[in-house]
This record gives structure tokens, C-alpha cells and sequence, in this order.
């Protein structure tokens, strides 16, 4: 009898809310903030330490495009992305184009040594960067959704959008950066920033 007195008080309870009108709940992901950062007037620029002990300034870096990939040791998809990366410096070794990796991992977790191994591993010729705090890498998601690679002209300009991801694809992940690269290096107008491309 108890059962069937609670199974009626159920049944009356979602039929009251079903006749309130309100519109259902939209699922958490669905209200999640976006990946892109709230826009500011302030120039996107960043200031991190290498593992080699230098200080890099994408301000200090103009005259060249700036390819900057943002990981972590833990991402395996960054680390197929540092393959494409490594083959692109190749590829770009002649051109005013300059390759940056930058882990996000905190240093007590990951200290410069295990980063050191990881790059020796990989056999990394780039530069290796930190951004602990997250600090540059907020300038271009609020999400943390790796590798992720920002863009800079000639100028010193951060190119939108950063691209999140990777493909499984090394080809079509390589031509997405290649294809960025060379708009920017064939933006010939000094002063004007080059169209900003549509995300893939």
C-alpha cells in the first residue's frame, strides 16, 4: 500500500511540473563558457622563461611569423603534433619563421628536468617555454583544450583564431599550419594586419 500511495505522489509531482511551461534544462556542456577569451583592447603579447634559462618576448620577436604551440607531456595528441611541428621548422629553415613549444604543466608537478628528458626524447630543436600560470595561454582560450597553436605576423600581431586540436592526420594538420604561415608571410602591407582566418 505504501508503494502504491508513493508511486501516485511521483506520478502527481512530475505531471505539476511538466504543465509549468518551463523550458527544460539545457544539458551543462551545452552552457559551458566558449573557448574564445572575452575580447580586450590590449595587444596579445607574452613574456616566458625556456628551459634553457632565456627570456622570450613575442614583442622582441617581430620580423618574423611566430608559430607558438601550447602542451603538455601528459597530451599525447601534442605529441604528434610536435612531430609536424619539428618537420615544418625544417620545411620553414630559410624563412623569417620562428617555431615555439610551450608547456602549461605546473613546475612542482614537472620540473625543467623531466622537461628536458621529454624534448631529448622527441628529439626537439625548438625552443621549450613554460606558462605555469597560464598567463599567455588565457590570452587565446579559456579552455584547456590541447596542443593548441596561436599565430603572430611580422609585426608582432596575434593572428586569430588559435587553432585547438589535432587531427589524426599529420598531412592535413601540416597544411593548416602551412597555409597559415604563408598568408602571413606574404601579408606585404607594413602596418596592416593580415585577414584573420576562419577556424577549421
Amino acid at each position: 500500500m505504501k508503494l502504491l500511495v508513493a508511486a501516485f505522489v511521483l506520478a502527481a509531482c512530475l505531471l505539476a511540473s511538466a504543465q509549468t511551461g518551463a523550458p527544460p534544462q539545457k544539458p551543462e556542456a551545452a552552457v559551458r563558457p566558449g573557448d574564445e577569451p572575452a575580447a580586450t583592447a590590449k595587444p596579445v603579447s607574452f613574456r616566458l622563461k625556456g628551459i634553457d634559462g632565456k627570456i622570450y618576448d613575442s614583442t622582441a620577436m617581430t620580423g618574423e611569423v611566430l608559430v607558438v604551440s601550447f602542451g603538455a607531456t601528459w597530451c599525447v595528441p601534442c605529441v604528434w603534433e610536435l612531430v609536424a611541428i619539428e618537420e615544418l621548422k625544417e620545411e620553414y629553415a630559410r624563412k623569417p619563421v620562428r617555431f615555439l613549444w610551450v608547456s602549461i604543466e605546473d613546475a612542482e608537478r614537472t620540473s625543467d628536468n623531466i622537461l628536458r628528458h621529454y624534448a631529448r626524447e622527441r628529439g626537439l630543436t625548438i625552443p621549450v617555454l613554460r606558462d605555469p600560470t597560464l598567463a599567455a595561454y588565457s590570452q587565446f582560450s579559456t579552455t584547456t583544450r590541447i596542443p593548441l597553436v596561436a599565430f603572430f605576423d611580422r609585426e608582432g600581431r596575434f593572428n586569430a583564431p588559435a587553432h585547438r586540436g589535432m587531427p589524426q592526420d599529420l598531412t592535413l594538420y601540416k597544411k593548416l599550419v602551412r597555409d597559415r604561415v604563408n598568408a602571413l608571410l606574404e601579408a606585404k602591407a607594413v602596418g596592416a594586419a593580415p585577414p584573420a582566418a576562419a577556424e577549421r
